[in-house]
């Protein structure tokens, strides 16, 4: 009986704390609640100024010279010692002598095959004076003007068949040929450069012999250069023989201008570009070298009535637009994209004094409240 009092007891005073605490509750006054103010975004706006427009777009290549030959000797000899000799980084001018080969042996050979073709000759004259009189006179002067230290004249010109008959049977004509081929041997003892340029790899030492069709080293030109740079696919419709080219250097200080001289007629299938050579001319106080490695712009077709925005600015979920500024609210106005290149996009489709986005603003929308704090 005492176990039942104390449990009710107990269950009693529980009832009664539980019902003083919800009466202290709702004693409380709750502080009132204040709505959070909406934030305005403060926004820079622009007026656009449709405009005729150069895109460009971003190059970069290794320097190439446009001239460029190997080296050969068709002939065999010995490489001269001392005057300006054959090595790495000589230059040439054009038509200069980089190479004098000893040509000596063949020299004295010519001169003994010129003496036996003019004996030939000198006793032919004797026929010639009985049966051709009238051409005796022309063919003793041309004998009297021979040296066989000389290149030989040309061969007076036979007037019948019947002279030129005789001068073959006499072995003069073939005798004549012979010795022009000989002379046209001992010329390529002496190896000229077709083109101002400078030596590169130079294979033979002063006082080394040289075989015939040996490669001697390569001839680097030194006044004509071109750059190849990959251009991507999207840009090509725009891009024509004749565009204008720019390259700096790292620091980018200007060092070339030039033009497209050829473009590539295939796209390359992994990285969906084309290749572009642009021949280009050093700047005043720049020098190209073979090589060097530059970047630059090329500039493509004018587009007309158009507008240069940061690409961030453009919207391409759909079709393309751009937020504008109507009343205090943004608006999404539809522009056309002619061109974009890494944070440049050209656009149309925008009319004069359009109220647009200076630079990009995170969280921007279509019918978004704004603040203009510049425009």
């Amino acid at each position: 009986m005492k176990n039942v009092l104390r449990a009710l007891a107990g269950m009693a005073i529980l009832a009664l704390g539980v019902f003083a605490m919800n009466g202290l509750i709702g004693m409380k006054t709750l502080p009132p609640v204040k709505p959070s103010p909406a934030v305005v975004p403060s926004v820079m706006v622009q007026r656009v100024q449709p405009d005729t427009l150069v895109p460009t777009v971003n190059i970069e290549g290794r320097v190439r010279s446009l001239n460029r030959m190997t080296v050969l000797s068709e002939v065999s000899g010995m490489v001269p010692v001392g005057g300006k000799e054959f090595r790495d980084g000589v230059r040439f001018a054009k038509g200069e002598v980089m190479l004098q080969l000893d040509g000596s042996e063949s020299e004295a050979n010519l001169v003994a095959q010129r003496s036996q073709w003019l004996q030939v000759l000198a006793g032919s004259l004797a026929d010639l004076q009985l049966d051709f009189p009238e051409r005796a006179a022309t063919w003793e002067a041309y004998v009297k003007g021979l040296d066989v230290k000389q290149k030989v004249a040309p061969l007076p010109v036979a007037e019948t068949d019947r002279e030129r008959l005789y001068l073959n049977g006499k072995g003069i004509v073939s005798g004549y040929h012979a010795i022009r081929s000989a002379e046209a041997r001992l010329d390529k003892f002496e190896v000229r450069a077709p083109f101002a340029g400078a030596i590169t790899g130079a294979s033979v030492e002063p006082g080394s012999m040289v075989r015939a069709a040996q490669p001697l080293g390569t001839l680097v030109g030194t006044s004509a250069f071109e750059i190849k740079s990959a251009v991507h696919a999207r840009h090509l419709g725009r891009l024509a023989v004749g565009n204008a080219v720019s390259f700096v250097q790292e620091d980018g200080r200007p060092v070339a201008v030039g033009t497209v001289v050829r473009i590539s007629g295939t796209v390359d299938v992994a990285t969906q570009s084309a290749s572009v050579f642009s021949q280009v001319v050093a700047l005043e106080d720049q020098v190209l070298r073979d090589g060097r490695y530059l970047s630059g712009v090329v500039s493509l077709s004018p587009v007309f009535n158009a507008v240069r925005l940061n690409a961030e600015l453009v919207q391409e979920i759909g079709e393309a637009s751009v937020l504008i500024l109507d009343g205090q609210r943004l608006s999404r106005q539809p522009v056309t994209v002619l061109h974009r290149d890494g944070d440049e996009a050209i656009v149309t489709g925008l009319e004069p004094d359009t109220p647009l986005l200076a630079a990009p603003v995170s969280g921007t929308h279509e019918g978004m409240l704004v603040n203009v704090i510049q425009e």
